[in-house]
């Protein structure tokens, strides 16, 4: 047990779950259990309650001893200590650490990464930046080199049969762009109208691998330069 991280999270989780006298009663057993390491001992609360916290009520008088027993019930009952006898000697009690009581410390969990196949690749601007970094500034038909003010990022497949995810939207010069024209091409415009349809038959293997692409039966493969990521 780390004293440190004990304290925070009494302090961050389970004190604002406690009443002034849980408080002072629960540290109390802290004290004379995990602090020293033992998991449970027998406490007097009789004498003991007079070396806890003064009492709210009339000024300087310890908490009652009917007070420390409804306390004692209601820290058992919110998980914070385990009542395990009763004898003359005092109460057997076994102390849970706010870590150990379900619920208190919530571990904060890492935020789940984005659906790739849920984005919107083409009216997110920061998406369609990502296109371009991940096509290496280059024009997807023909490598043209392109920049920031001569490109667009256009659907290989049309809509409305194509979607916005990264499978479907390409960086294209603007003259591959107007070429590849709202429909699927079939003939001639040279090497940007034979690679439009990533699934086409039609797609160069040679120019697919010279993009760094997987063969033709196979799904793009594109990397963002920006964050490391890459699909398949």
């Amino acid at each position: 047990m780390e004293l440190e991280q004990f304290f925070k999270d009494f302090q961050d989780h389970l004190a604002p779950r406690l009443d002034t006298y849980e408080q002072a009663i629960y540290l109390y057993l802290f004290r004379h259990t995990r602090l020293v390491g033992l998991e449970e001992a027998v406490i007097g609360f009789k004498s003991a309650r007079r070396r806890m916290a003064c009492g709210i009520g009339e000024k300087g008088k310890p908490m009652s001893e009917n007070t420390a027993y409804e306390k004692l019930q209601s820290l058992q009952e919110k998980g914070c200590i385990v009542i395990l006898d009763s004898n003359r000697e005092g109460r057997k009690i076994r102390l849970r650490l706010p870590s150990e009581i379900s619920g208190v410390v919530v571990s904060a969990r890492p935020a789940a990464p984005p659906d790739l196949e849920m984005q919107d690749f083409f009216d997110v601007e920061e998406n369609r930046a990502r296109i371009l970094t991940g096509e290496g500034h280059r024009c997807f038909y023909c490598l043209r080199q392109l920049n920031g003010e001569n490109y667009v990022i256009e659907h290989v497949l049309s809509r409305p049969a194509g979607d916005n995810t990264y499978r479907n939207v390409v960086a294209a010069c603007r003259r591959c762009n107007t070429g590849k024209g709202p429909q699927m091409p079939k003939n001639g415009f040279g090497l940007c109208i034979e690679t439009a349809f990533l699934g086409s038959p039609s797609f160069s293997s040679g120019f697919r691998m010279s993009r760094g692409y997987a063969p033709v039966n196979s799904s793009p493969r594109r990397r963002l330069a920006n964050n490391g990521m890459q699909w398949t």
